[in-house]
């Protein structure tokens, strides 16, 4: 059984800002991550290799710059089998559409997998386009944003939450899956002692040319998506704290602010 899992390394934009004059994201001091619903997704398929009574073998796969190699590394370290690097300039810019594109044929190049994981949204990004066209480029079965995964009797059962509540699809491989965030315990590169394993591990590179990509569907000319304008959040004022102690003085004191703003007569 084979099992992908498509990863992206994001700058942790927890604690972001926003330069006010040129509205660029701030990157100095700001550290690379693996994308949190994509370690989601690779938990999901380390508690699958658990329970299946068959061989599996676990597939990483990130398109990104040299540098990203270090986070497959620690994927090996926590647990993966094999790790993919799909690299290149011609890559720039690519939007969902061209990323999609080429990570899907990526992965036809790899092998036929039963299961494909990625997370539900990149906190880079925010869109939850990629898996969905994943699936579609590799006419695969998708289930999105997924909370659970388990094995059992021969199938599966996938929970998927929706908004209003939670829906339970039994299904069979081939599928996709996208991994809602903070659903499940994120793996831990330490649990298994691998470093060895990891330093050692060649990392397959891939790139447009050895994957025979069109490249008018990668990068920039592969991309559909317009982006007009980029702007910084407004700064809010702070607000007034009243607490003149009863209801009525509160609200005799806000009556008062309205009248000396203008706001009421």
């Amino acid at each position: 059984m084979k099992i992908l899992v498509c990863i992206k390394t994001i700058p942790d934009t927890s604690n972001a800002k926003i330069d006010p004059k040129t509205n660029n994201l701030i990157r100095e001091g700001i550290k690379t991550i693996i994308n949190p619903s994509d370690l989601c997704g690779l938990k999901f398929a380390l508690n699958i290799k658990k329970q299946v009574e068959e061989d599996v073998e676990i597939s990483v796969l990130t398109m990104g710059p040299p540098s990203a190699e270090t986070f497959l590394r620690d994927c090996i370290q926590m647990g993966a089998d094999e790790a993919y690097l799909l690299e290149g300039l011609e890559f720039k810019g690519s939007d969902t559409l061209a990323t999609s594109y080429a990570l899907a044929e990526a992965a036809k190049s790899i092998a036929d997998f039963d299961i494909v994981f990625t997370g539900d949204q990149t906190m880079d990004g925010d869109t939850g386009q990629v898996g969905p066209q994943i699936a579609e480029n590799l006419q695969m079965n998708q289930v999105t944003y997924v909370s659970d995964i388990k094995y059992a009797d021969g199938e599966y059962e996938v929970k998927r939450n929706y908004g209003a509540g939670v829906e339970t699809v039994r299904l069979n491989t081939p599928f996709l899956v996208t991994s809602l965030k903070d659903s499940v315990n994120k793996p831990s590169k330490f649990a298994l002692g691998r470093e060895e394993i990891a330093k050692e591990k060649k990392i397959h590179d891939l790139t447009c040319k050895s994957l025979a990509l069109d490249l008018d569907k990668v990068g920039q000319k592969g991309s559909k998506t317009i982006v007009k304008n980029v702007e910084a959040p407004h700064s809010m004022e702070k607000g007034i704290e009243i607490n003149e102690g009863s209801a009525e003085k509160n609200v005799e004191k806000i009556i008062e602010i309205l009248k000396e703003n203008k706001a009421l007569v």
